[in-house]
């Protein structure tokens, strides 16, 4: 049970990757407003994947990850007698296992960002085409979601206003026009700059 994702890492231990809001928990923050809406769960799924796109990583839940790199990668930086490793993730709880070619390398220290130090590594003495595999848990817990929650939210709400383009049509004629809203903005997997803003601590290096 697996799922490699679009970030350049796998999930070890899920087969998808939920949404970051539930149905439910949309129509509890709506007020049930739109709970007869049959367009609800793929609105909050576009919205979920505009967000991860947007930061580079899947945020949440809390997940056992895997990454495999090498020295090539311009996320792993040899400094002295250590490789300084940027893992794919903002928010990194535990490392499981660290390894360069067949030589485990249990001596680290890790920050919550996702930057990675590893010690004792000599480059003299390590083929710079071995493989580096890291696993680790990454990902926010539910209690620090909420930010995150509310962009959904009010992607979705935006998504599920919309009269998909279609402001008045004409019978005979056919005479369609479409609203300026359509055009500029018609989807919940478009954020707005006070979102992207919003998102900008969970970003991932290098991710624009």
């Amino acid at each position: 049970m697996s799922l490699l994702t679009p970030w350049g890492y796998t999930l070890t231990n899920a087969n998808d990757l939920s949404d970051i809001l539930t149905v439910a928990d949309f129509n509890t923050r709506t007020a049930n407003k739109y709970a007869s809406d049959s367009r609800v769960a793929g609105a909050i799924a576009s919205a979920s994947q505009a967000i991860r796109d947007n930061v580079g990583w899947h945020l949440l839940p809390s997940a056992a990850c895997e990454m495999q790199t090498s020295f090539f990668d311009k996320r792993v930086t040899l400094v002295d007698r250590s490789a300084h490793i940027q893992l794919p993730s903002r928010y990194v709880t535990a490392i499981t296992s660290i390894a360069i070619g067949d030589q485990d390398y249990p001596a680290y220290y890790l920050e919550s960002n996702g930057l990675l130090k590893v010690f004792g590594v000599l480059y003299s003495r390590v083929s710079p085409y071995a493989v580096i595999k890291i696993k680790y848990t990454a990902g926010l817990p539910d209690a620090l979601s909420n930010t995150l929650k509310d962009i959904v939210v009010n992607r979705a709400v935006k998504s599920l206003a919309q009269s998909y383009g279609i402001q008045s049509e004409t019978a005979g004629g056919l005479s369609i026009s479409y609203s300026a809203s359509w055009s500029n903005d018609a989807s919940s997997s478009t954020l707005s700059p006070a979102e992207e803003a919003a998102l900008a601590p969970y970003r991932l290096r290098g991710v624009v």
